[in-house]
């Protein structure tokens, strides 16, 4: 369990993902915006583990079914020693965007990305509270999550 409060700031990061998810439906794409209940690293696997509804992660089951993920943009910001991370993961020719925010502690941070860079990927995994199933968008290039600004 991660232990880290997501801190006065996750509500508006929680908004971000509403409003980008809101701009790719404006231009006629599926898109999915999470609301994680707990994000918890995952050092050994180099992966962060996302805890979303069952609603939304169903919708993001179904968005992804039948994409292929080619594109992952995250955008960063930190307060109080919590670092967010806007992770938007994207199909171009499917037209499907999941938008997933995510928190974690400086400390938590650090040696995520220590394992992440041993891997060579870092593996976003969403999934439902049964643990049913997973949906997992992989950050070949891990330094685009670490390196993103913090301010």
């Amino acid at each position: 369990m991660n232990g880290t409060d997501p801190g006065p700031r996750w509500g508006a990061v929680e908004d971000d993902a509403e409003s980008t998810a809101a701009a790719y439906r404006e231009r006629g794409w599926t898109a999915i915006a999470g609301h994680p209940g707990d994000v918890n690293p995952v050092d050994d696997d180099a992966r962060i583990d996302v805890l979303l509804p069952e609603s939304e992660f169903d919708a993001a089951l179904d968005a992804v079914g039948d994409a292929a993920i080619d594109g992952v943009d995250v955008y960063a910001g930190a307060a109080d020693g919590v670092a967010y991370r806007l992770v938007v993961a994207t199909d171009e020719a499917a037209a499907v965007a999941v938008c997933v925010p995510t928190y974690l502690g400086s400390d938590d941070l650090a040696s995520l990305r220590a394992a992440a860079e041993t891997a060579g990927t870092l593996t976003v995994r969403l999934r439902p509270l049964d643990d049913r199933d997973r949906v997992e968008i992989a950050i070949d290039e891990p330094a685009v999550f670490f390196d993103a600004p913090e301010a």
